[in-house]
């Protein structure tokens, strides 16, 4: 890992196509001074386009690639944000990266899909983990943080930060709080929570975009309303706490036969 800085983007998005004016606001806030812009779950659409997936789910590559990739390779940023995708006859949750010259480098398609979301969008099969050049990323898409299993598989790659990208509703805080910490002490990594703001269909999103540091000490918390922050990771940071905690090196290696009832 390299020393790096993370704009993390806790966005108010418009229900409805992209291209609203909601990528005019996201290619705005891609322009901050950082080595990767983070945006949350369904940034492009916004959450509850359920009954519109149809109308605003769009291939890869497709227009809204093209603008948010553009605003990368002018940036000089990665970019990490959520929409929806049309690939074939299925669509997914997924979530984008693209590099700093607008390629996109990866896409993770939300494994642990919440409620209604089972409906109408088709589960992802595997996790993804990017190899960026300042460090290791894990890729997360909000409900995939109650899941160890989730975490644990981001952990064995040996993961430098851990992005978790949501929207995560005010009735849910106080897992978000608890979860997050937990994930950042068993992975032995920086998280950072990238959360929705604002309020949709009636559902209130709670906001706290958070970056915690791998022993679980919180770096910075935003508050329930739309903002940006950016904030440094520091490899000395993770080296220690490896040090402190050597979990890394002493996680078994668990499979179901060591499971007894």
């Amino acid at each position: 890992m390299k020393r790096f800085t993370a704009s993390v983007v806790q966005f108010d998005s418009t229900l409805g196509p992209a291209d609203d004016g909601t990528l005019d606001q996201m290619a705005d806030a891609i322009a901050a001074d950082a080595e990767l812009v983070v945006f949350p779950e369904l940034a492009t659409t916004g959450y509850h386009v359920f009954e519109d997936l149809p109308d605003v789910a769009e291939p890869i590559p497709g227009p809204t690639i093209e603008v948010l990739s553009g605003a990368a390779a002018d940036a000089e940023t990665a970019v990490l944000f959520g929409m929806p995708v049309q690939d074939g006859d299925d669509v997914y949750n997924c979530a984008v990266w693209l590099d700093a010259d607008g390629t996109v480098r990866a896409r993770y398609d939300k494994r642990h899909l919440w409620n209604d979301e089972a409906t109408h969008y088709t589960a992802g099969d595997a996790y993804t983990v990017v190899d960026a050049p300042f460090g290791r990323v894990g890729i997360q898409i909000c409900y995939d943080l109650n899941f160890p299993a989730a975490s644990l598989a981001l952990a064995r790659a040996e993961c430098d930060v851990v992005i978790n990208i949501a929207a995560w509703s005010v009735q849910m805080e106080r897992d978000w709080h608890t979860l997050l910490p937990a994930r950042a002490v068993e992975q032995g990594a920086y998280v950072i929570g990238c959360n929705r703001a604002g309020t949709e269909a009636g559902n209130t999103f709670c906001g706290h975009s958070t970056v915690i540091e791998p022993d679980g000490t919180t770096v910075v918390e935003l508050g329930t309303g739309p903002g940006q922050v950016a904030v440094t990771l520091d490899p000395g940071v993770v080296a220690a706490e490896h040090e402190r905690n050597p979990m890394r090196a002493d996680r078994p290696v668990i499979d179901a036969d060591a499971v007894r009832q």
